[in-house]
């Protein structure tokens, strides 16, 4: 932490990253991630009244881009995952066929397939304060406070983290660092989407032996 790569060697098998520090990070395989950017040049938008920046292509929240122009997926340059261009193509159906929807992504799970995976929806903390909103927080260790870990592996490990609106009594924001958290993220999803009240998520019953089961654990911080 803190430190920037500033070289990169091979060492037999493995791989070294030198750091600026001097030291150094030694592993089986290196990863480079550049990001994405949105591709937008030679499609003749200039022609349809189009302007694109850095980020894309502007879209309302019809995802329209002019009259009778629409865009979808990572050329919006909002949240770049397949499952948000998904979304966005059922908004864009739906509004060409002429019903009233709007794109809502508030409640967008964000998934790191590792492992164990790193699961995330809503709001972080910081950016929930940025909002002026009345930010509650709380964490849950899984392994010592659910059933499901113990069942699942033999070393059980991985955490929960809820940030909730204490002046509202909502979720706004979750993330989860565990075996399957891409799957059961989806609890907190709909939890923002709905603004379900807390009082309702501490009463509700979740399956036993599940690792849904650590949302009652963190509710009832909360409350």
């Amino acid at each position: 932490m803190g430190v920037k790569a500033v070289a990169a060697r091979r060492d037999g098998s493995g791989k070294v990253l030198v750091l600026d520090d001097g030291s150094d990070v030694r592993a089986q395989e290196l990863l480079i991630a550049v990001g994405r950017t949105p591709r937008t040049a030679g499609l003749g938008l200039e022609n349809v009244g189009i302007e694109t920046g850095e980020g894309g292509i502007p879209v309302d929240e019809q995802c329209k881009a002019a009259d009778g122009v629409w865009a979808v997926g990572d050329v919006t340059g909002i949240l770049p995952f397949t499952h948000v261009g998904m979304y966005q193509a059922r908004i864009v159906a739906a509004a060409i066929a002429g019903k009233d929807v709007r794109a809502d992504y508030r409640a967008i799970p964000r998934v790191v397939f590792s492992d164990p995976e790193v699961a995330a929806v809503g709001l972080t903390g910081a950016e929930a304060r940025e909002q002026g909103l009345d930010v509650q927080t709380t964490e849950v260790d899984l392994a010592n406070a659910i059933a499901r870990p113990w069942t699942y592996e033999r070393e059980p490990r991985g955490r929960l983290g809820l940030i909730a609106d204490a002046r509202a009594g909502v979720l706004v924001g979750a993330w989860a660092v565990s075996p399957l958290a891409g799957e059961w993220i989806h609890y907190a999803a709909l939890a923002i989407k709905t603004r379900t009240p807390l009082s309702v998520l501490a009463d509700t019953v979740e399956q036993i032996p599940t690792y849904s089961e650590a949302y009652l654990k963190g509710v009832e911080k909360l409350l």
